[in-house]
């Protein structure tokens, strides 16, 4: 029975060495000083280049802002009621002493286009538009009275024939002085379609008196107006 003793007394001494002997080891390879520093697992490779965003374009206009799109863009220009009165007295009214109106409408080249002298003149006469009084051109009536007449945008409104074939133009003023030779609505039907053919032949834009676009609304609503004249004149 002690000899069993004696056995287990060195088998315990044998683990406690064994545990010994282990620890020491283990503790030979932390560094002096230092705590065993576990390792600690890589994350995942991760790419650090950010994404690049394209360089802005260099956009006059912004691709999302519609172009804004005009019919012309002119200087101010004298009225030419005015402007004539500068050249030559106004044209008499009726015996009567009845109201008069001044229809004015325009035609004038697009952006910096200028048309020739010798141009212009051959579209005015392809309207039978001939020249004569205060140095405009008339549309005559068979009576020889003028229908309507053109006359330049540029002061002071009258054409020099001699000079218009070295002259450049930028526009045109159609007007009529109501009541005329015919009543007034067949006169703004006839002076409407030689502005109208007058911006075809010229590639010009018809405009009302204030530059604006002559649609087909805008002709109807300046024809509305004649009809009054005409209505309360009688």
């Amino acid at each position: 029975m002690a000899q069993f003793r004696w056995i287990l007394l060195g088998l315990g001494l044998l683990l406690f060495a064994g545990i010994w002997w282990w620890g020491a080891r283990r503790s030979a390879q932390v560094p002096a000083g230092g705590e065993l520093r576990q390792s600690e697992p890589s994350a995942p490779a991760m790419s650090t280049a950010l994404p690049v965003r394209p360089a802005s374009a260099d956009w006059s206009v912004s691709p999302l802002e519609p172009l804004s799109i005009k019919t012309a863009d002119f200087e101010a220009v004298p009225v030419l009621e005015m402007a004539l009165r500068t050249e030559a007295a106004p044209p008499p009214k009726a015996a009567s002493g009845e109201a008069q109106k001044i229809v004015t409408l325009r035609v004038c080249a697009p952006n910096t286009v200028r048309w020739s002298g010798k141009q212009l003149r051959a579209a005015l006469e392809n309207q039978g538009l001939t020249f004569g009084r205060y140095q405009v051109f008339h549309r005559k009536h068979t009576d020889g009275r003028s229908l309507f007449c053109v006359a330049s945008l540029a002061e002071p409104g009258s054409f020099d024939l001699a000079l218009m074939p070295t002259q450049e133009f930028r526009g045109i003023t159609v007007f009529a002085v109501l009541p005329g030779a015919l009543e007034p609505l067949p006169t703004f039907d006839a002076l409407i379609v030689a502005v109208r053919g007058l911006a075809e032949s010229l590639s010009g834009m018809a405009q009302d008196p204030q530059g604006l676009p002559l649609s087909p609304a805008r002709a109807a609503a300046l024809r509305e107006d004649v009809a009054k004249f005409r209505a309360q004149s009688t």
